[in-house]
């Protein structure tokens, strides 16, 4: 049934399940609500001003010269630059508040190479002694096609000093075009984990952002691609297994969460259901119910039996649930289609008795500000199914 809460967004438990999250509502409000300053349309207008007095100058001058032949084209040449360069910035700034990339000087000096990607995830106040630590990994499966295998694993506070703790994973996947850092530029996944590990909201986990092998623009809906790389294949037979034995996870299902955001959002819910013996919690952001039909010969080669089987809006009626699954399903309010498609899903995994959440978020599009808005809430929703596993 639909409920309401301090945020003004819509929660549908379509299961009827009682919410068992600690997280306070406050704290949830004030996460989902903590972008950045470079997603505010304010830094876009600026930047438009600027412009805009740049240009104002430039035709005081030829008009003051006594037009462009005599103020000199090379002069002309370099001030023009300087406007649309100036122009440049701002469409790039008001794209940026709209899509919520990067939403803060650090995670724009992080795509920048100016700095490493443990600093890109602050947002507001500077991180405290007790935050947990980004760092960058390589998981390569070469006879998978995964070369790159560029991975950023955020490890709780206390991790270092707790050598006999162990600890749940959340594994996640970004979008496309896009990379695993934009978990932590966009997403503030470690910010977020670190505040509700604080306030006692959720126990303490590790986040692994994972290689989608599509590089900065590429897309494979992370799928075993005919003829390509074996993505499905490269989570859960390479890279589970890497962090179970490098890190000291608790490797069991009911410790282990799989997310992601748009494409990556459609790639937790395929894989996650693909693989319930690894997996008994996903979170899917903005997802989708299949590859996209545009995929089924660019990515599967043309095979119609291998598209269905990686729809889930066609096999969930059908499929075997030997275990439980528990999903939580967000979505922008503003984009109508998708809410349909996801309510939609939804209500498929109600029907065949999984626990599941749908958030519908008011005003918001098919952005990474959708997701990090939903993103608190997700880990709440996670939170009964990750125990806290002291030493």
């Amino acid at each position: 049934m639909p409920t309401n809460d301090p945020g003004a967004r819509t929660a549908e438990l379509l299961t009827g399940a009682v919410r068992s999250s600690a997280a306070p509502q406050d704290l949830l409000v004030h996460l989902s609500h903590q972008q950045g300053p470079l997603t505010s349309p304010l830094v876009g207008t600026v930047l438009a001003v600027i412009a805009a007095v740049l240009t104002l100058l430039l035709l005081r001058r030829v008009r003051r010269a006594g037009g462009v032949a005599r103020m000199g084209r090379g002069r002309i040449t370099a001030r023009t630059t300087s406007v649309v360069g100036m122009v440049a910035l701002a469409t790039a700034a008001y794209v940026n508040a709209y899509a919520g990339y990067l939403p803060t000087p650090g995670s724009l000096a992080q795509a920048a190479g100016l700095s490493t990607v443990a600093a890109a995830g602050v947002s507001g106040p500077a991180r405290t002694v007790d935050a947990g630590q980004v760092s960058a990994i390589r998981i390569t499966a070469p006879r998978l096609g995964i070369t790159d295998g560029t991975t950023y694993v955020y490890t709780p506070p206390g991790y270092t000093h707790s050598p006999a703790r162990r600890y749940p994973v959340i594994y996640l996947i970004p979008g496309s075009p896009g990379t695993p850092a934009d978990w932590f530029r966009a997403g503030r996944a470690d910010l977020v984990v670190d505040s509700l590990v604080r306030a006692h909201a959720m126990p303490p986990a590790i986040v692994v952002a994972m290689n989608t092998a599509a590089g900065l623009t590429g897309d494979t809906e992370s799928l075993n691609v005919v003829g390509g790389p074996q993505v499905e294949t490269y989570y859960t037979r390479v890279v589970v297994p890497y962090v179970d034995a490098h890190y000291r996870t608790v490797p069991d299902r009911a410790h282990r969460v799989i997310g992601g955001m748009s494409s990556g959002g459609f790639a937790a819910l395929n894989v996650g259901l693909h693989h319930l013996d690894l997996y008994a919690t996903i979170l899917a952001f903005e997802p989708y119910g299949d590859p996209g039909p545009g995929n089924l010969r660019r990515l599967l080669g043309g095979d119609v039996a291998q598209y269905l089987a990686n729809s889930p809006r066609h096999y969930i009626p059908t499929m075997a649930f030997p275990e439980p699954v528990s999903v939580f399903l967000d979505v922008g309010g503003a984009t109508g289609h998708d809410v349909t498609n996801v309510r939609a899903l939804a209500a498929q995994l109600a029907a065949r008795g999984q626990q599941v959440e749908l958030r519908i978020e008011p005003g918001q599009h098919h952005t990474w500000i959708e997701a990090a808005t939903g993103l608190p809430y997700g880990l709440a929703f996670a939170f009964p199914h990750l125990p806290d596993t002291p030493a």
